[in-house]
């Protein structure tokens, strides 16, 4: 039995580009479907908390179209994520507001944690059977395991990242950690951590359905980039200590520095001319000229910082939880940094992949920052687990275009 682990695709989200709303992408993508018996995706197939409900689902089209005609009788399996959590937070109402309709006692499973045990959303599971007729669906929460493989979105680790970087950031956490665990401590179990994302999950998801929420996210990102800050105001944090190294590695100063390749000036002004066309067609505000563009990040953790900071903030997490006693191989996704085989420095057992994902969504700021975007974060890579070989494989299925590599870059937007 072979699975394929796809993740991040962000249908809907105007933060980057989702490519696999175009059809040269999905082109790339058909050839791992066919040889899959089952597609696990691991969480933010739509982003809810940066696109309207509406446009992420239209987005969704092609690739459910594209599932639908590649593997007829086999198998699909979701676990939301950060920006599609709201699945999951609904589901809870539901099964509360439901069990009251009835006359019954709400149970403290029904608030919304994730973790009851039950199957997944029932709105969201007859979603997925209407457009993918003759595949079995399973809507799962917050981890599945296919072949000794634990597999979960990661988007927990998220408090722990927070740790490192400004002051505010660490008042922030230890605030929602009080505010979830009663106390300062760390979350340690499922409904600990499901207290902390949601309380900024369901705030960004409801500024988001608003009407005009999508183009006043924008203006607020643009204003506050204009004042010369960071994108605090949408709950992003500034990573201050690790900005600061990046910056004086760009200026080649200390350690690393000068040791990554760079694309060409000629490729990177390209490219920064592409998206700037892209960002004044998806993101119309007037009166504010930029001399490259900027979108507000996913994660936490920077899709251009080392993807050691994140891995830790994962480990964190699996030991929390007891995962790491369960299986010694884990995949994650969340950060958007494809991995493949790694350990963190805690723990030389527990091995872990990255999805990476299919949003594309650089880092324009300098030469310097677009060429460990180009390092760390390319997209277009899924994970591939056969429960006759011994450990998962990474697949970049894009690798050919990076410019590291080489590769003209992607193709302009449609």
């Amino acid at each position: 039995m072979r699975a394929l682990v796809v993740s991040d695709t962000h249908f809907g989200a105007w933060t980057g580009r989702d490519l696999l709303r175009e059809e040269v992408y999905l082109e790339r993508l058909a050839p791992a479907l066919d040889g899959a018996d089952e597609l696990i995706f691991l969480g933010d197939l739509f982003d809810f908390l940066f696109g309207s409900v509406g446009d992420a689902v239209e987005a969704s089209g092609g690739l459910l179209r594209l599932i639908a005609e590649r593997m007829p009788g086999k198998r699909l399996v979701f676990l939301a994520g950060n920006h599609d959590h709201h699945l999951v937070h609904r589901d809870g109402e539901d099964r509360m507001e439901a069990r009251l309709a009835a006359g019954l006692e709400p149970r403290s499973s029904d608030r919304g944690s994730g973790a009851s045990g039950e199957p997944g959303p029932r709105w969201f599971h007859s979603f997925l059977e209407s457009r993918l007729p003759g595949i079995e669906v399973e809507v799962a929460y917050p981890a599945y395991s296919f072949a000794g493989v634990l597999c979960t979105h990661g988007h927990y680790l998220d408090p722990h990242a927070r740790l490192a970087g400004s002051r505010g950031d660490r008042i922030l956490t230890r605030t929602l950690w009080s505010i979830a665990t009663g106390g300062p401590e760390d979350p340690k179990t499922v409904e600990d951590y499901e207290s902390v994302i949601t309380l900024l999950t369901e705030w960004l998801y409801i500024a988001a359905q608003m009407p005009h929420g999508t183009h006043a996210q924008q203006n607020v990102f643009r204003a506050v980039q204009r004042l010369g800050k960071a994108v605090s105001a949408l709950g992003l944090p500034l990573r201050g200590a690790r900005r600061l190294v990046a910056e004086l590695r760009d200026r080649g100063v200390g350690d690393g520095a000068a040791a990554e390749a760079l694309p060409s000036e000629e490729h990177f002004d390209a490219v920064v001319r592409a998206e700037t066309v892209r960002q004044n067609r998806e993101q119309p505000v007037e009166g504010i000229g930029w001399p490259r563009p900027v979108y507000p990040q996913a994660s936490v953790v920077s899709r251009s910082d080392p993807s050691e900071h994140a891995l830790e903030a994962f480990a964190r997490v699996v030991e929390n939880l007891g995962w790491n006693r369960e299986t010694d191989k884990i995949v994650f996704a969340h950060t958007h940094q494809p991995l493949a085989d790694v350990r963190s420095s805690g723990d030389s057992r527990t091995r872990y992949w990255n999805t990476g994902s299919w949003i594309y969504e650089p880092d324009l700021g300098s030469r310097q920052a677009y060429a460990r975007y180009l390092r760390y974060a390319w997209p277009g890579t899924v994970v591939a687990i056969d429960d006759e070989a011994p450990e998962p494989q990474l697949l970049e299925l894009l690798a050919e275009l990076n410019p590291l590599n080489g590769g003209p870059g992607l193709p302009s937007s449609p």
